[in-house]
């Protein structure tokens, strides 16, 4: 295979490849598009083309306009959550009030794992497309492919995911003993990755439901959407209409929504190289542990603190580039886990509520506590970065130069952990930023700040560190004075 040309548009540019037009993949989508068409579906303008190994895609046949209804499936040929419900299997999960992981994706993966085993199955034509490895999916993946997201949380979620799927098939198999007998574990893996990247949640006569939709679920996804989808209650089909003009011969993309990349990954097995918003938010994250020092003096009076937010042992956040609330939560307790007991009282009665909680704690409390807060930050960020086999700069690299197959799961891996490093980084210079300007360098830095900086970085110092540089932390011995009906046990520490 020549090297993957990788451009600006990679996530469109991987599928100019040479297409695969294998005997039997070609007999399969004939039988299955002449299974849709003899039940009332419609897509005269679309053709399915196959790029890769289990890696298949919609193609306009000629020019589609705007606004142009280009795929119509009628309910018959749809399976929904209430047919999985209607199984004798299904019946006894509601009867046993079964806490599921995912019981909506269960109940599907339910009629069809009972209906596939029917050869004369009125939906065989559709399983028989269906793929049947799903190998890209990573809780399939070897040990060496694994490797490839070393140091990232991506792991835990894997193995987090098939727990949760065993889970499942052992709390079913506990009061259904022959569900064993449809369905082997591996099968059962299999429908979930397949149920869990393919479905469509919908409104179908007024019930809230998910169904598996044939033909819709070979669209790829691309944002911004091109094409947008519902269940039509007039027609009584799912119908997909293009929102742009497509031209002849070019791919027809869905969107699957504004999501980091680890859901992509792990619900769909790929990932987006450009996983940017056409304002320029890149919604990728990176997962975070804030955790207490359990040889901290104060260790149980914070841990009460934790415990008051419901977080036990620490709390994992996922941070992307944005001012959000999971970030002010980060700095929050941050500036908890460092603070000294004279600190630690300012925090908590600084705030306007008789019932404290850590997430009331939205502003630094002094220089001393902030710039502790970022050096621990920093030091977090490092040890996180310092994970990974590879630096940011090797990831960059080989997706640069185009060496790693377009679909292959290693590309898809370092795009992955490429991802979670940008914003290591990004954090990093936040944090160092931050350190500095309570260091004795705020006027340089806030000078022209906002056009040299992210605004993040802008706001952070010019609208929180340098009013507290310049004296917030004053009116902070005050109030904490004031509750305490007398004098401070001393001046605060700046």
């Amino acid at each position: 295979m020549a090297a993957f040309d990788a451009s600006a548009n990679a996530d469109r540019s991987k599928f100019n490849v040479d297409l695969i037009d294998e005997a039997d993949f070609r007999r399969k989508t004939e039988v299955f598009e002449q299974w849709l068409l003899d039940n009332g579906a419609e897509f005269p303008q679309l053709e399915i083309k196959c790029y890769d190994d289990e890696v298949r895609g919609v193609h306009a046949k000629e020019d589609i306009k705007s606004d142009t209804l280009c795929i119509s499936i009628p309910l018959n040929c749809l399976i929904t959550v209430e047919m999985g419900k209607d199984t004798e299997i299904g019946r006894k999960i509601l009867d046993a009030r079964l806490d599921l992981d995912a019981p909506k994706h269960v109940f599907l993966m339910l009629f069809m794992l009972t209906d596939m085993r029917n050869e004369s199955s009125f939906f065989k034509p559709y399983y028989d497309i269906l793929p049947q490895k799903m190998s890209n999916m990573p809780i399939f993946w070897t040990d060496d492919e694994l490797r490839y997201l070393e140091g990232s949380y991506m792991l835990q979620q894997i193995a987090d995911r098939k727990e949760a799927i065993i889970e499942d098939y052992d709390a079913i198999c506990d009061i259904a003993p022959e569900f064993s007998e449809i369905a082997t574990l591996d099968g059962f893996m299999w429908a979930r990755m397949c149920v869990c990247s393919r479905n469509f949640g919908l409104v179908i006569n007024g019930v809230r439901t998910s169904a598996m939709v044939p033909h819709a679920d070979m669209l790829n996804h691309y944002r911004p959407r091109e094409t947008k989808w519902t269940f039509d209650n007039s027609l009584q089909a799912f119908t997909i209409i293009t929102i742009a003009d497509i031209t002849a011969g070019a791919q027809i993309y869905d969107s699957y929504g504004q999501k980091c990349n680890h859901r992509f990954l792990l619900n769909y097995g790929f990932s987006i190289e450009n996983n940017v918003e056409a304002d320029g938010f890149c919604p990728n994250e990176v997962s975070i542990l804030f955790e207490l020092n359990d040889a901290d003096p104060l260790y149980e009076r914070k841990h009460t603190l934790f415990l008051r937010d419901g977080y036990p042992g620490g709390r994992r956040l996922r941070l992307c580039v944005a001012r959000n609330d999971n970030l002010t939560l980060a700095l929050s307790l941050l500036r908890i886990i460092v603070a000294n007991e004279e600190e630690f009282e300012a925090l908590l009665l600084n705030q306007p509520y008789a019932y404290r909680t850590i997430k009331n704690i939205t502003k630094p409390i002094s220089v001393s506590n902030e710039r502790k807060a970022m050096e621990l930050f920093n030091n977090m960020l490092d040890a996180l970065e310092s994970a990974y086999s590879k630096p940011l700069e090797d990831d960059e690299e080989r997706l640069r130069s185009g060496e790693l197959a377009p679909f292959s799961n290693e590309r898809h891996a370092v795009i992955q952990v490429k991802g979670e490093k940008v914003v290591l980084r990004f954090f990093k210079d936040f944090a160092q930023k931050c350190i500095r300007a309570l260091s004795g360098e705020m006027d340089a830095l806030c000078e022209d700040v906002y056009a040299r900086e992210h605004t993040i970085i802008a706001d952070q110092l010019c609208n929180t560190l340098k009013p507290l540089v310049r004296g917030g932390s004053q009116r902070t011995v005050s109030r904490v004075a004031t509750a305490k009906g007398g004098a401070s046990r001393g001046p605060m520490i700046v």
